[in-house]
């Protein structure tokens, strides 16, 4: 526990340099965005299962460079539904179902290609990368035994993407891959979906 909280805040730290000397290095656009996000994950934690769904997400993303190429990393809160079922184990037994919500933030690392210009009215391109993330919380719920000791606090994921520009509005698809169990005790990666709108600046 106390080595990924490390990592976590020497990630932080890193972005935090990273962000604060990027307007010296290269012209630098701003893109704000929110979205909604689909997650792919479910596991068997002693009596209960647990099956992540969708939620939404709020952030910001830079990139850095007015090339072909660019550097592009972010910071986003996401918030998503996981749904809670109380296995059966007698057939007498009550059969509970519930739903719960899990914060996290994710620090995505992505390089990026302009397949067209950046200063038009259409602009197209592709990234890709990797994305840490800390789970921040979990909202508990009376009738189950699940928060956030269930998870691992940091993960990591490989991510691709694609996003189309209009004028100053932004359009993106993001798949994230999950490279490490999203549970302590079960077996689960999170891969997720995220589709966001924003601004450029």
């Amino acid at each position: 526990m106390k080595t990924m909280k490390q990592s976590a805040k020497l990630l932080l730290a890193l972005l935090a340099v990273i962000l604060f000397s990027l307007p010296s290095m290269a012209q630098v656009r701003v893109n704000p965005k929110v979205g909604v996000n689909f997650s792919g994950v479910n596991a068997q934690l002693q009596d209960i299962t647990a099956d992540a769904r969708v939620g939404w997400n709020a952030g910001i993303d830079l990139r850095v460079g007015d090339g072909f190429l660019f550097f592009n990393p972010g910071a986003h809160y996401y918030s998503y539904t996981a749904r809670l079922i109380k296995n059966v184990e007698k057939p007498d037994d009550v059969k509970f179902q519930d739903e719960t919500t899990i914060q996290n933030i994710k620090l995505p690392v992505n390089l990026g290609i302009r397949l067209t210009g950046d200063n038009g009215l259409l602009g197209l391109h592709v990234k890709g990368g990797v994305v840490p993330t800390m789970v921040t919380g979990v909202k508990e719920k009376q009738d189950f035994a699940f928060n956030k000791d269930d998870l691992n606090t940091f993960t990591l994921g490989a991510n691709v993407g694609a996003g189309i520009d209009f004028l100053i509005f932004t359009l993106d698809a993001n798949y994230e891959i999950g490279l490490n169990d999203f549970f302590k005790d079960a077996e689960g990666r999170n891969n997720m979906l995220t589709v966001s709108m924003g601004l450029k600046f």
